[in-house]
């Protein structure tokens, strides 16, 4: 039997955007160069500067809500006061009582 030529094929580095081949030396040499070393460092920073922008819009979000549920506290509050006169003072309105009623 006769060996026959087989394609190894292309590695992708996702890094730089290029196709290198497919064995350990290029490989090895394509990791060890300075555009691959940058082009790791520029994701990094990116990563890192885009990780940050979505904790401080978490973090607003949050801030939000909390002031959000305190004002509908407050406005709930208000409104158990003004439903809690209006039992004790007995002025519920009734049809008679000159109130007017729109329909």
């Amino acid at each position: 039997m006769t060996e026959y030529w087989v394609s190894q094929g292309n590695k992708w580095c996702d890094f730089c955007k290029i196709y290198i081949a497919n064995n350990s030396f290029s490989i090895r040499t394509h990791e060890l160069g300075k555009r691959h070393k940058d082009n790791v460092t520029k994701r990094l920073s990116t990563m890192q500067k885009e990780s940050e922008t979505k904790e401080k819009e978490q973090q607003q979000a949050a801030r939000a809500l909390q002031q959000i549920e305190a004002k509908a506290k407050k406005s709930y509050q208000k409104d158990l006061e003004n439903n809690q006169r209006n039992v004790d003072g007995d002025t519920s309105a009734a049809p008679g009582d000159g109130c007017v009623w729109l329909y």
